[in-house]
C-alpha cells in the first residue's frame, strides 16, 4: 500500500488536509471516506494536519464522537485552529470537502505546495498551478 502513496506524490511526509466531514458545513464524520485514509496515513507514520471549521471535536457527541475515537483515538492532536496553519505546515494539500474559505486558502498556496483536489473547487489561479492535481471528478 505505501506504493501507492508514493505514485500519488505522498513521499512528502507532511500531509495538511482541508476538511474532515464528507461535506462542507456539517460536523457529521460517520460518513466521511477520509478518515479511513487518513487512519492508514497515520498508521504508515505520516504527518497528518487537518483542518475542519465544522468540526470541533470537544464538542462531538454521541455516534458521531464514538465513530472518531475508534478510528482515531487521539485525533485532537492533528486539528489546526486554522486553514492557514494547515497549509504553511505541510508538503502536501489535500481538499476534502468545498467549504467556501478553502478557495481563498487555495489561490494563495504557494506553488510549491502540492495539491490534491478531491471534490474540484473552484479557485482563482488552478490552471496555473502544476502542483495541482485533481482526483476522483
Amino acid at each position: 500500500m505505501l506504493n501507492s502513496y508514493k505514485i500519488l506524490g505522498f513521499e512528502k511526509n507532511r500531509l495538511g488536509f482541508l476538511g474532515l466531514s464528507f461535506k462542507p458545513g456539517t460536523d457529521d464524520l460517520r460518513d466521511s471516506p477520509i478518515i479511513d485514509i487518513i487512519e492508514q496515513l497515520l498508521g504508515k507514520g505520516f504527518d497528518v494536519r487537518i483542518y475542519d471549521r465544522n468540526v470541533r471535536i470537544s464538542q462531538l457527541v454521541g455516534a458521531n464522537r464514538d465513530y472518531i475515537f475508534k478510528k482515531i483515538p487521539y485525533i485532537s492532536r492533528f486539528i489546526m485552529d486554522t486553514p492557514e496553519e494547515t497549509v504553511s505546515t505541510s508538503e502536501v494539500i489535500v481538499v476534502v470537502n468545498k467549504e467556501t474559505e478553502f478557495a481563498d486558502i487555495l489561490k494563495h498556496t504557494p506553488k510549491d505546495k502540492i495539491i490534491y483536489d478531491l471534490v474540484n473547487i473552484d479557485f482563482e489561479a488552478k490552471e496555473k498551478n502544476n502542483n495541482y492535481k485533481g482526483i476522483a471528478w
